[in-house]
């Protein structure tokens, strides 16, 4: 009799267990990713800080004197290093995960160039190294943090006429290149050899450095020209600009208006190219005027060069606020929609503008965020590729109060940058669970992966499974990752900052 209990007991005991394990795992399908029906929607975001060196907006602040002896220029290197390294820090502990460093700003380089002399902004002595590779060092801090960079330069730009040069510099080796106008020297586009010489630049920058991409900003033909006639209005006894003979040369049928706004499509194109041709995955992009009016006012228009597939994305400098007459943030963000194709729209941000008359509240800020990330989308339909912000300029952004104030209203979140190029990245990783934690195998190329757990949103795809966002937990150098929660997870792996496809998903259960 005790047998027949104890054998009773026993089935109970077996069919209970096996009731229980297939409850617990009807419970488990349910919380893992049907690969089938399920979709994810990972909130990519390029959050980029410009890093500015003209006039040491941002840096060097330190100059390295050299005159002064190897000592003190040797304390003085150590000092603009650190100085340089800390604040592209601080851009990434701002919640950015990109920085647009300013390696060319007056026809002079912030990395030994053969083609450009040293800038004077480093040393005591015009043209002197200063004894380091700025660019490399800014490449190197970035990229150890997981941050795209890009090479920032003015295209035409050479500044006043008593800037510091050396009589060997390049701009008085090539006079005939080069035009003043108001004080300052310029390079002019209507030269077939400024195109050429700009090309050269951008080959030597993607060739000898590993750059996220290249990027310039809105120094295109002087303000003021167009509509003038065939020359500039000169401003008291300042020089015209005269190029009525590169015209009559290489007009070829068009108005002036039209052969000057051509120049400047063929240099975007000649450096997009340049781009390309020495690294497939980096991108090239152009940073113009706020407003598309103030573009076409410098003989740029951006429409053009979306229709040429000449440039990666662009950031137009909308530093303008709520409720301005002339430039309403909304209405000028609103007017870029549509008018760029696929081409990613990055926002310039006016951080410089903080505790003004027009931006005395941070809220304003917060505000035209939100807006950035809604613009892709009106009454659900697809309306404008807007990837994310851009601030002008990093000394502004790093303060304790702004950053503070970034964090806790929308870039308390990390986000890992959008792909701009659609050149070959890096694999995808493989990863598989090992008890509470997730591993994966070494990627080529990958230098560092982001992991995410994917988070149910609630909503339905059409098939009726589950949209899952995912939500960024970290990014590190590593192979293995201990899950503190229960969950789905995905992997990244990436190089700079440029990522794969998304991983396989892992259901880890957490102990």
């Amino acid at each position: 009799m005790k047998k027949q209990v104890f054998f009773f007991a026993l089935l109970a005991l077996l069919f209970g267990s096996a009731s229980a394990f297939s409850q617990d795992d009807d419970e488990l399908s349910a919380l893992k990713f049907d690969v089938q029906k399920d979709s994810i929607y990972i909130p990519y975001e390029f959050r980029g800080a410009w890093l500015s060196t003209v006039e040491s907006i941002d840096w060097p602040k330190t100059r390295i004197m050299l005159k002064e002896g190897k000592k003190e220029a040797a304390a003085q290197r150590e000092q603009q290093k650190k100085d340089l390294v800390s604040l592209i820090t601080k851009i990434h502990r701002s919640g950015c995960n990109a920085v647009m460093f300013q390696v060319v700003s007056n026809t002079d380089a912030l990395y030994p160039s053969k083609i450009l002399q040293w800038a004077p902004s480093l040393t005591d002595t015009p043209g002197e190294s200063p004894g380091y590779d700025p660019l490399a060092l800014a490449i190197k801090t970035a990229h150890s943090l997981g941050m795209q960079i890009h090479a920032w330069i003015n295209p035409l730009r050479i500044g006043k006429v008593d800037f510091p040069r050396r009589p060997d510099n390049i701009c008085y080796t090539k006079a005939e290149l080069v035009q003043e106008h108001n004080g300052r020297l310029y390079w002019d586009p209507g030269q077939p050899k400024v195109r050429e010489y700009l090309g050269n630049l951008a080959t030597e920058i993607m060739t000898k450095y590993d750059l996220d991409g290249l990027h310039i900003d809105d120094y295109f033909y002087p303000d003021g020209l167009k509509g003038t006639g065939e020359q500039a209005k000169p401003q008291k006894d300042e020089k015209v600009w005269n190029d009525e003979i590169l015209f009559q040369k290489y007009g070829q049928g068009k108005t002036l208006d039209q052969w000057r706004e051509s120049n400047i499509d063929e240099i975007v194109m000649v450096m997009h190219e340049a781009v390309h041709k020495t690294k497939p995955f980096a991108v090239f992009g152009v940073s113009p005027a706020g407003r598309l009016v103030n573009t076409q006012a410098l003989y740029a228009d951006p429409r053009n060069w979306a229709a040429q597939g000449t440039i990666d994305y662009l950031i137009p400098q909308i530093y303008w606020q709520h409720g301005h007459q002339i430039a309403d943030f909304k209405q000028v963000l609103d007017s870029w929609a549509g008018i760029l194709g696929d081409t990613p729209v990055i926002v310039g941000m006016a951080a410089y503008r903080y505790k003004s008359k027009a931006f005395p509240e941070f809220s304003e800020y917060t505000l035209q965020v939100k807006e950035c990330r809604e613009a892709p989308y009106l009454n659900n339909e697809f309306r404008q590729n807007v990837a994310g912000e851009c601030w002008f300029t990093t000394h502004n952004i790093i303060t304790d109060d702004f950053t503070s104030d970034m964090l806790n209203n929308f870039y308390g979140e990390e986000a890992v940058a959008p792909n701009l190029g659609k050149g070959v990245t890096v694999a995808s990783p493989d990863i598989f669970k090992m008890g509470s934690h997730i591993r994966w195998g070494e990627v080529t190329g990958a230098d560092n992966f982001a992991v995410y757990l994917l988070e149910d949103t609630g909503e339905k795809t059409p098939l009726g499974g589950k949209v899952w966002r995912a939500v960024f937990k970290e990014k590190f150098h590593g192979f293995i990752y201990k899950c503190k929660q229960s969950g789905n997870y995905i992997v990244l792996s990436c190089r700079g900052g440029y990522h794969s496809e998304r991983s396989n998903v892992i259901y880890i259960k957490a102990k």
